[in-house]
Parts: structure tokens; sequence; C-alpha cells
């Protein structure tokens, strides 16, 4: 621990050191300090349902712990700080502050709630979005009991499939070859030609349609996380994990997966 008088301010700073993992700040404690990131990541986090909702993925010179204060309460701490690399942070206590937040006009006090309580409105409804998706998963999963064992179960295959990518015009029609398939992504092969002609890099999203053996239409989309080209060809392999498929296409596949 190091304390530490800046030039600019009167408030004495303690600056706290923390590893990756550590827990800064836990939700339904008590605690009025104040945290700035001088070096490293801090993720906030809220608990629902069982489970941590992630919020916000905090770096230097960004603040946490300010809720407690800006809502002048003493109410317990309403989520989490963990350190998401390692990391240092200046800590303020609340007390030094509160005579430099009463120097401050009306006007600026009244932004500040409307903005608190702008931030906790949305902090609900990311948090309600999230858990209602978790609970479609866990539905799904309950639905189809082998999800789960074939997620991760890459078949072999040599079908054929089209696809765009997604900021393409949606008349963009480029082929290539499935060559294998899971419920969690899919490898293609495609002519180079393709990736002369649009954007093929990791992070880009492609419209994919397949067709299966019994001729039905399989639509996904996909992004891409690593592309290979063969050597001595005129080919490149793409790799990719599924980012959104409809209830029916994952019926589809799944089916198709079966042993």
């Amino acid at each position: 621990m190091d304390k530490k008088n800046d030039n600019d301010t009167t408030l004495p700073l303690i600056r706290l050191k923390y590893k990756n993992g550590d827990l800064i700040i836990k939700e339904g404690d008590y605690g009025i300090s104040i945290y700035r990131i001088i070096e490293g990541k801090v993720a906030i986090t809220k608990a629902s349902e069982g489970k941590d909702i992630f919020l916000a993925d905090l770096g230097p010179g960004d603040i946490f712990g300010e809720m407690t204060f800006l809502r002048r309460t003493n109410e317990a701490r309403n989520a989490s700080a963990r350190a998401s690399e390692d990391c240092i942070v200046e800590v303020w206590h609340r007390d030094k502050l509160m005579d430099e937040y009463a120097k401050m006009p009306p006007i600026i006090k009244f932004m500040a709630d409307q903005t608190i309580s702008r931030l906790i409105r949305m902090n609900k409804i990311i948090i309600e979005l999230t858990t209602r998706e978790q609970k479609k998963r866990e539905e799904m999963r309950k639905e189809d009991p082998l999800t789960s064992q074939r997620r991760y179960f890459r078949k072999k295959v040599d079908l054929e499939c089209n696809y765009r990518p997604t900021k393409s015009s949606e008349k963009v029609r480029l082929s290539g070859r499935a060559i294998d398939l899971s419920l969690g992504g899919i490898g293609i092969e495609i002519p180079v030609r393709n990736a002369e002609m649009y954007s093929h890099v990791k992070g880009d999203l492609l419209r994919i349609q397949i067709v299966l053996p019994d001729r039905k239409n399989l639509e996904m989309e996909c992004s891409i996380e690593e592309i290979t080209r063969n050597a001595g060809t005129e080919k490149i392999l793409v790799g990719m994990s599924v980012s959104a498929i409809s209830p029916g296409s994952r019926k589809l596949l799944g089916f198709f997966l079966m042993p």
C-alpha cells in the first residue's frame, strides 16, 4: 500500500495493488470508498439468480464505487468489482470528497443525479436481458439433452454452401464448401478470389447457407476465428464460431450431428 499526495489535489491518496482475480468490492458489502484505476483492468459484475452478470470492463482512468457517494446513501454495494488483470487502484474516502461536492452548483448536482439514475436503469435492463437469454439457453439444453454432447463434436462433411459478409449487399452470393460442422462452429473452404473481393478477417460476420444431404437449407450467422491458406492451392480454410442461428436451423443441425 502506498500513500501519495498529488500536487493538483488536497486529498490524501492511497494506492492498492491487486492480482488478477482478486475481489476489490463485493456486492452486498458496505463501503464508502471510491476507486480510480491507475494500471490494469477491473471487471464489474452483478449477481442475478445465482449467476454473475458482466456489466463493464474498466481500464486506467476509470472510476468505480462512486454510486454510493453520488446517491448520498449508506446502502450496500450494488455490484462487485474484481481485478481482471494485475492492477493498481487509487482509493478516495467519501468524507474527503464531501466538501468539494458541496461547492458544486445545484444544476451540476442535478445532472449527476439524473445520470446515475439512468445508469442504474440501464444496468437493470442489461441484467434482465442477460438473465432471460441464459434461461432460454438452459431451456433449449433441457429440451435437447444431447446438445451439450454435440456442441463440441465436429463432424467431417463435404457440403455445398453459399455465404455473404453481413456488411455486403443481400445480392452478394459467394460459394464455398463446408468441411466440418458442430453446434458451436463451422469450417469452410473457399476460393482465394472470395477473399480478394470481400473482407475475410478475424471478427468478420458471415451469413451462411448450407444444403444438407436431405436438401434442407441450414442457415446461420458466424464469426471468423481463423483463416489458413492451403499451400500450393487456390483455396482458403476459414474457421468460424456460430454467433446466431434460428431454433429451426439449430434443430436441423442437431439431428444432422446425431451419431
